[in-house]
């Protein structure tokens, strides 16, 4: 009887260790668990993100080619990779299916590679005895949805950066890029995005880079506003970069009255008129503001941009000639604090996850009233030692040689841009229609539908340098890239996150830097 009593007892704990296996082996299979310790919460994936991938539909196929004898660095890269994919796996309930390949032992991968044109990233490391060794890494991934496939380079590899700074950097962008990657798949249909003109904006060649980023995912036109009260409906977003001349009331109608029927507008505008263009033909000159007409419809909508210029402890460099007349010329990059480094509110989908921006001679911006059902938001905001000068505003080249006496900076954090959702007023609800503007009455609205807008009181954060070659065309630069100091800034990722945070119906994001042509808004006055 002991000895069946023994045999029963062995039986329910064998039983138990069996149901203990298979239940680990449940959980490993559907649950995904992945502590983050970073204050800013770089490895935890954003709402928006999760439900996206609860609510996909189609398979996802990936390919990662980062696999083989990879040195330290790559290894954690390759690992960050697995445990990202696992996790979007788990939440898009097994819709994802991935395997990991080593490109230098399979040839047939390396085909693969090749007809995609993507080149293996050398990698140079030190041996024992001193010597350089060389071996090549394939940080590629290939997506697969619905039988078309897009490849993913998956290493970011900015210039001035460490190799230990951009893998960090990519491990951190990983959630990006295959948000992005699978969006760019599954869409049907490609939103169109316009580029206002008609006031003096930026024109083509200053926002080339910025216009091919977005053309990736939006058709990109440009064009000037005409009678017609309706002509921005077909437009996801709407973006104003730079106006240097006053809106017309016919033009500030069509603009309010697109954003009353659920349009979203990125607002560029500089509040103070001065470049730094100006300063190399006189080495001194004066801020004015900038009279654009838009202060009262800004206003109506919650923000005031200030009629002043930030500077900041913060900030990036220029070159400056410290030759004596007659020799020759001598550059030297020093700080200029009316180029400040904005710090980014990594809460918010637009500012998440990027780079410090670069700022040239900008302004600051305050929230005004108590507008119901408007949410407001700092994106952009300065650093710890900053101070405001109203204009008018003597500026002079010899400032570079002022050493910032950190108590004349006694202020912090001044917000630079803001983001708003909500209901807007008009700010046309208890005024005449504007003539020239082919709408009735009836038709006008007070109040907007459920919208966003993002405001920034700098009309150079889109702007990229144009490089003018001798005997040759111009050569427009990449966006955020600093020449002086050799480094990328985040102006390109903010500008990408912020159109597609307004142009998403459900304010998630894509994120992903990429190339190829715009087309054109042929509608003019």
């Amino acid at each position: 009887m002991a000895q069946n009593d023994t045999k029963k007892k062995d039986l329910i704990q064998l039983a138990a260790f069996l149901a203990l296996i298979v239940l680990a082996g449940w959980l490993s299979a559907n649950w995904f668990f992945r502590i983050d310790l970073t204050a800013e919460k770089r490895y935890t994936l954003a709402p928006i993100t999760r439900d996206f991938l609860r609510n996909m539909e189609s398979d996802v196929m990936v390919k990662v080619y980062l696999d083989g004898e990879l040195n330290v660095g790559f290894q954690k890269l390759a690992r960050a990779t697995r445990e990202a994919l696992d996790e979007f796996r788990i939440i898009s309930r097994g819709k994802f299916h991935y395997e990991f390949v080593d490109p230098m032992e399979d040839s047939e991968a390396r085909q693969e590679l090749e007809k995609m044109e993507l080149k293996p990233v050398p990698v140079f490391e030190s041996s024992a005895d001193g010597r350089k060794i060389q071996s090549n890494v394939y940080p590629y991934a290939l997506f697969n949805v619905d039988g078309y496939d897009l490849p993913v380079n998956l290493l970011e590899n900015l210039p001035g950066l460490s190799g230990a700074e951009n893998l960090n950097i990519s491990m951190e962008g990983l959630e990006y890029k295959i948000t992005d990657v699978i969006r760019r798949l599954i869409s049907d249909e490609v939103p169109a995005i316009a580029f206002l003109e008609g006031q003096g904006q930026l024109d083509e060649l200053d926002v080339f880079d910025i216009s091919e980023a977005l053309s990736y995912y939006y058709q990109v036109d440009r064009g000037s506003l005409t009678e017609d009260p309706y002509i921005l409906d077909n437009y996801k977003a709407l973006i104003i970069a730079k106006p240097s001349s006053q809106f017309s009331e016919r033009d500030k109608f069509i603009v309010d009255q697109y954003i009353m029927r659920g349009g979203r507008v990125l607002w560029l505008v500089d509040a103070v008129q001065v470049t730094l263009d100006s300063l190399r033909t006189s080495t001194q000159t004066v801020g004015l503001a900038t009279d654009l007409a838009l202060n009262d419809q800004l206003f109506r909508y919650g923000v005031r941009i200030n009629p002043e210029l930030v500077q900041d402890v913060q900030a990036a460099m220029i070159p400056v000639n410290v030759s004596t007349p007659g020799e020759q010329p001598q550059l030297v990059p020093v700080p200029w604090m009316f180029n400040p480094l904005l710090n980014t509110n990594r809460e918010h989908p637009v500012t998440r996850n990027i780079n410090i921006v670069k700022g040239e001679f900008v302004s600051s911006i305050d929230t005004v009233g108590s507008p119901a059902g408007i949410q407001r938001e700092v994106l952009l905001r300065t650093g710890r030692h900053s101070r405001r000068l109203p204009v008018p505003v003597f500026i002079s080249l010899a400032m570079v040689n002022e050493q910032p006496d950190r108590a004349e900076f006694p202020h912090s954090y001044v917000p630079v841009a803001v983001s708003l959702s909500g209901e807007f007023p008009s700010v046309y609800a208890n005024r005449p229609i504007p003539p020239g503007v082919n709408i009735s009455p009836s038709e006008v609205r007070h109040q907007s539908e459920p919208t966003r807008m993002i405001v920034v009181a700098d009309g150079d954060v889109i702007r990229n340098d144009v490089r003018m070659r001798h005997g040759g065309s111009p050569q427009p630069m990449p966006l955020g890239f600093d020449e002086v100091g050799n480094q990328n800034f985040g102006n390109k990722d903010f500008i990408l996150n912020a159109i597609h945070y307004l142009a998403d119906d459900e304010a998630g994001w894509p994120y992903a830097p990429a190339t190829t042509s715009c087309g054109c808004w042929t509608v003019k006055n």
